[in-house]
Formats: C-alpha cells, sequence, structure tokens
C-alpha cells in the first residue's frame, strides 16, 4: 500500500511538473508571436530614413543626360525597380498613374531600373515617357547615394531635396498631385 501511495504522488508531482512546464512554453510562445507580429506590421527599411539626404552621385540617364544630387528637382518622385522582382511587377500600374499625375512631369520623377541585362529594357522603356529613367547595377551610384535596401524602394524628395518620405508599397506613399 505505501508503494501504491509513493506511485501515485510521484504521478502527481510530474504532472504538476509537466503543467508549469507547457505554462511556461505557452507564455514564450506568446511573447515570440507578439514580437513576429510588430515586425510584420512595420513597413520594411528600404531606403533613406525620412529626413536625411542622398549621397553624392554621378549617374547617366538612359537617353545620355548626366545627373548629380544637384540635379534632383524639388518635390521628386524616386522609385527603385529590379526586374524579376514580383512586387515590383505589381506596383508597376500604380506607378505609372502616379508618374502620369506628378507635378511637374518626367521630370520630378526618376526610375532607377537595378540590374544588369536585357531584362532592365522593359522596364527602361515602359518609363521613358514618363520619368527620367536611370539603369544601375545594385552597386551603383544612385543605389549606394538612397542606401537601397530592398525593392521597390519609392521616396518622395521636398524641395530642399530632403527625403520626406518612403515606402515599401506606392499606396503608403503620400505623393502630391497635379492639379
Amino acid at each position: 500500500m505505501a508503494l501504491l501511495t509513493a506511485a501515485v504522488v510521484l504521478v502527481a508531482a510530474l504532472g504538476l511538473l509537466n503543467l508549469v512546464l507547457l505554462l511556461g512554453v505557452i507564455r514564450r510562445l506568446r511573447e515570440h508571436t507578439d514580437l513576429l507580429s510588430e515586425r510584420q506590421s512595420a513597413p520594411p527599411e528600404v531606403m533613406l530614413e525620412v529626413g536625411s539626404i542622398p549621397g553624392d552621385f554621378v549617374s547617366t540617364t538612359v537617353d545620355g543626360r548626366v545627373r548629380t544630387r544637384a540635379d534632383i528637382p524639388p518635390m521628386t518622385l524616386v522609385a527603385f525597380l529590379s526586374p524579376g522582382c514580383d512586387h515590383c511587377e505589381e506596383q508597376l500600374p500604380e506607378l505609372e498613374q502616379r508618374a502620369a499625375e506628378m507635378p511637374g512631369g518626367p521630370e520630378h520623377v526618376w526610375v532607377v531600373v537595378v540590374g544588369k541585362g536585357p531584362e532592365t529594357q522593359e522596364y527602361a522603356d515602359r518609363f521613358a515617357a514618363l520619368a527620367t529613367v536611370f539603369v544601375e547595377a545594385g552597386t551603383g551610384p544612385l543605389p549606394k547615394a538612397f542606401a537601397i535596401k530592398g525593392f521597390p524602394a519609392f521616396g518622395l524628395l521636398d524641395q530642399h531635396g530632403v527625403v520626406a518620405s518612403t515606402a515599401f508599397g506606392l499606396a503608403r506613399l503620400d505623393l502630391p498631385v497635379a492639379r
């Protein structure tokens, strides 16, 4: 009888220990869920922070014009796209619409196609009439000057050439609209 009582006490103790450990695991899972939710709700940082000034650069447009940071007109939309990027592809129609509506016209919309080879030509041709278009490698002067960390990356430069807003998707970017 004493042996049976000892076995019941041991099983009960193991059950309580299991319950305590299970509650600890559940608490940790909730913490991890909260951390993941915060990370997913915050948009990814894809370029310079708001309030930053792009670095110095010298780059050539697809039509042969040389541009520097001093040549960025006030209130300019900059877009960095990469062929083969699914999210970039999804953003193309909206970017075309926004570029067509941008006050100041093509000079106030800079589209930088980042990549190599013939696949960049399709993007460059698509925006030739709507924007000032550049084609550069990922280590080119414009991606470096704007500290590009992912694609697509969109930003708006204010009248002083300072980054006024940035976004991973155009829907999150506040842009002026032509009157």
